[in-house]
């Protein structure tokens, strides 16, 4: 085998936008779709082309965007793998593994300490040490069922100025940084490319001090038949109750222009219980008895820790408690992450290093796809242990571990 894994050179753009046509063909994504999206992609260009060689032919790439994302209020550097493609004749040969496993070790070497994506299938993805990092409740119903609040839908005004974007951005770096986990910290490429479309608008909810509190980006669906056309909520974020209560409104006003509103709540949001009728149509979809249907669940971001002593030494914790676990990772494709690790936490951090020997509180072990889904606070130790996803010699320390991890569950707009 002559493979050879490296960064693409830019000769090479037209051969890469060939392998993703492949991969991805589409009626409106031929190749010079590929080579604009490839150049000029609203999160990276050519610095993230990653190509198998062999032969001389290029025969696999993808991206290994450069992305920071917040976690536990931090901006890790993260690598966002995206465009995943093997040419025809190279299918179902364990060239996509290898690659990625070669991607890998090139992302920890320029630091990032963690990768994120959206599987094309999740099985494969985590046999590579992915776990699944995010979920959402899609609604599709009336406007009309939202809750309206006319004083608070008074405060909403249309995103239209160079101030209202730099307003809009603000609030969603707050939002991110200290409310959320999972977010990316949005470059300009980012925000100029994600949603300045003829398709897409804004909206702003300003409080009463003057500042904005909230706002929400919409696109609308009118490419779609009369009678299927709706507004669909691409994202939405807020710092108070108040704008939470203005947006809903908002959307709630909505009624005489677009039949359904959809919407993809955050698992914790509640936004099931703000709709005056949260049951799906009848034959919408299965019901259980005299349970009903109310949304669908979607699952998407994957992440996988790439550096496990520098990736939990960046990761906050919850309360000030003191404790010392000997960490044991089962991590197929790096092996520098097996440790065993004395990690020792005190006063909200994690200080790492090679556990040798000596007194531990406890000793951890589990694969690296539960470490993953831990890290970022998709899954609580505790659910991992009863799952049988981890074992702990010492059962009394899962609630204190519980609530060092706790953060709200990981949740991320973009897409890649």
């Amino acid at each position: 085998m002559t493979e050879t894994y490296r960064p693409a050179r830019p000769e090479e753009i037209d051969d890469v936008a060939r392998l993703e046509a492949h991969s991805f063909p589409a009626p409106n994504r031929g190749h010079e779709w590929w080579e604009d999206f490839l150049v000029n992609g609203p999160h990276g260009g050519l610095e993230s082309l990653w190509v198998t060689e062999d032969g001389g032919r290029l025969i696999g790439a993808c991206q290994l965007l450069w992305m920071r994302q917040w976690i536990s209020g931090v901006a890790m550097p993260v690598m966002g793998l995206g465009s995943v493609a093997i040419a025809p004749t190279h299918r179902k040969r364990g060239l996509a593994t290898r690659m990625l496993i070669a991607g890998f070790e090139h992302a920890r070497e320029r630091g990032d300490v963690a990768s994120i994506l959206y599987p094309f299938r999740a099985s494969f993805y985590e046999s590579l040490g992915y776990g699944l990092a995010g979920e959402a409740h899609q609604y599709q119903v009336p406007p009309a069922l939202l809750p309206d609040d006319k004083q608070e839908r008074m405060r909403v005004r249309m995103v239209d100025s160079e101030a209202d974007d730099a307003a809009m951005r603000a609030v969603y770096r707050e939002a991110a940084q200290r409310l959320q986990t999972g977010q990316l910290d949005r470059t300009e490429r980012n925000w100029r490319k994600s949603w300045k479309r003829d398709d897409l608008a804004a909206v702003l909810y300003w409080g009463e001090s003057g500042e904005a509190e909230g706002y929400a980006i919409v696109r609308y669906r009118a490419d779609l038949p009369i009678d299927r056309r709706f507004i669909e909520v691409e994202e939405r974020a807020w710092l108070t109750l108040r704008a939470q209560r203005g947006i809903y409104a908002w959307l709630s006003s909505l009624g005489d222009q677009w039949r359904e509103v959809v919407y993809r709540a955050h698992p914790e949001e509640g936004f099931g219980d703000r709709l005056s009728e949260p049951r799906l149509p009848l034959l919408s979809a299965p019901s259980w008895g005299l349970w009903f249907p109310s949304a669908t669940l979607l699952r998407g971001p994957m992440l996988r820790v790439l550096d496990v002593p520098d990736a939990l030494r960046l990761r906050r914790l919850a309360g000030t408690q003191e404790l010392t676990l000997a960490l044991q990772v089962e991590d197929e494709q790096i092996a520098e992450n097996r440790g065993p690790w004395r990690v020792h936490i005190q006063g909200g951090h994690m200080e790492v290093e090679p556990y040798t020997g000596g007194h531990v509180d406890g000793t951890l072990c589990l694969p690296i796809d539960t470490l993953s889904r831990i890290f970022v606070g998709a899954l609580a130790p505790w659910q991992a242990m009863a799952g049988g996803l981890a074992t702990i010699d010492r059962p009394a320390l899962i609630p204190r571990l519980d609530q060092a991890f706790s953060v709200p569950k990981p949740w991320m707009f973009d897409r890649f």
